[in-house]
């Protein structure tokens, strides 16, 4: 019995070897005592059970079956789990191993700091010609909304920084919109009249600037303003803003500075002309407003308030100088009949007809307003009595035979004029004014179209 027991103890550990050299065992140690105790419970059965029932050659073939059962079932385990187990026994590797492919990646930018950022603009800068200082001085202008003059002055002083070795015209409008007067000049060369048409120019045609290479012979120069010094290069840039054309910015130069090109000139062309064309724009916004302050909207003569602080300001100059003041009040004497016959509208139409003419009729110095309703009245700044009467009746005397279309008739009038001047009739604003309507009604009262002169005071 003992050599039965001896013989299957051999065998355990036979196959045992053969699963170890076979490499079949991939497993841990916990999986392979399971499986020694599973073959030897079945080695312990076949040990037990009586020669009479199982003969020892039937034994040897059970547990011979029963460890190759054990064995498959055991292979099948371990071949599912082989990926995720450990090599417990220490198999060799294999001498050829995968190598990962690894994706490419890009080097990330190189991100300069604000001070390597503030040396690259500087160097570009630097290269570039742009005065800062004096941009800026004329810029404080524009915004703070400098006189005209103030501003043009800064401007001035600005180009000939901005623009070097170039020379230059400033033209802009004056009165009439036909020609363009010379404002500023700079440089060394003349390049252009002090007086030309828009026409003159092809920035007043197409609304942009106009950069001509006078080194190309085949072209042909669209600003025949240029003719004083047609070479290298010349830059024209209209002076626009809110729909309107004010002037236009001419420059020439011989040769571009080193480190610049044409387009820089024609960017630093476009920035002055757009700054100042928004200024004179505003600065056109801000007269007409003062116009509408103080003119009356249906004649264009002063209004009432504007006639009151004048007169204030005159009557404070002439006590502090010792002249005199005139003041000559006037009245349509037909505008009743005209209401009455024709409406509002043909009244209105006299008014600024009387409007227009009676400016012309008196001196550059004096003011013409329109005091209430149909009354105008007339400050005359040191003219004493004879010239207010002078005054007054020529004014009258041409308006007399004055015939005004309204439609297909004819609208006149005569006109009844009060004279008060001071120190005659009084030393203030308010008595001034008084006095001229009192003799304002004593000339319509007496028949109309006269003049009367208010009594002196005694003193």
């Amino acid at each position: 019995m003992k050599k039965k027991l001896f013989y299957e103890l051999n065998v355990i550990i036979s196959l045992f070897i053969l699963f170890k050299k076979s490499k079949l065992i991939t497993m841990n140690w916990i999986f392979y005592f399971i499986w020694v105790i599973a073959f030897i419970l079945g080695v312990i059965v076949a040990y037990f059970v009586p020669e009479s029932t199982l003969p020892i050659n039937a034994k040897f073939i059970f547990v011979g079956f029963w460890g190759a059962a054990l064995g498959a079932v055991l292979v099948t385990i371990l071949s599912k789990k082989e990926t995720n187990l450990s090599d417990p026994f220490n198999f060799p590797k294999p001498e050829t191993e995968l190598i990962p492919i690894v994706p490419r990646v890009e080097a990330p930018p190189v991100i300069e700091s604000p001070i390597q950022q503030k040396k690259t603009v500087n160097t570009v800068i630097d290269s570039l010609i742009f005065p800062t200082e004096a941009w800026n001085h004329f810029c404080r202008k524009v915004l703070k909304n400098r006189p005209f003059y103030e501003a043009i002055d800064s401007l001035a002083s600005c180009l000939p920084q901005m623009f070097q070795n170039a020379s230059g015209i400033l033209y802009m409008y004056s009165g009439e919109q036909t020609e363009l007067h010379k404002i500023i000049r700079f440089g060394k060369n003349v390049i252009g009249d002090d007086v030309i048409t828009p026409a003159e120019c092809a920035s007043f045609h197409i609304g942009d600037i106009v950069v001509t290479d006078f080194s190309n012979e085949l072209l042909s120069p669209g600003c025949t303003h240029l003719h004083h010094r047609p070479k290298g290069f010349s830059f024209c840039a209209p002076l626009e803003a809110a729909e309107e054309h004010f002037g236009i910015l001419t420059l020439q130069v011989d040769e571009i500075p080193q480190g610049e090109t044409p387009e820089f000139w024609k960017v630093k062309l476009s920035v002055v002309t757009a700054t100042l064309g928004l200024y004179v724009a505003n600065q056109n916004l801000n007269l007409k407003f003062q116009e509408h302050s103080i003119r009356d909207t249906l004649t264009g003569v002063f209004n009432r308030r504007y006639m009151e602080e004048s007169l204030q300001r005159e009557v404070a100059s002439a006590n502090r100088h010792r002249t005199p003041i005139g003041v000559i009040m006037i009245y349509p004497d037909q505008v009743k009949s005209i209401l009455e016959a024709r409406g509002r509208h043909a009244v209105e139409q006299l008014l600024w007809e009387l409007g227009q003419r009676i400016p012309k009729y008196i001196r550059t110095e004096d003011i013409p307003c329109r005091y209430e309703g149909e009354t105008f009245c007339i400050i005359l700044p040191g003219a004493d009595l004879y010239i207010s009467q002078d005054r007054a009746e020529k004014i009258r005397r041409e308006i007399e035979g004055l015939e005004i279309s309204y439609g297909n008739i004819l609208l006149s009038t005569t006109l009844s004029i009060g004279i008060a001047t001071m120190p005659q009739n009084a030393n203030t604003a308010q008595g001034l004014i008084g006095d001229s309507l009192t003799a304002l009604h004593t000339a319509i009262k007496d028949g109309k179209n006269r003049v009367v002169v208010a009594p002196m005071e005694y003193r």
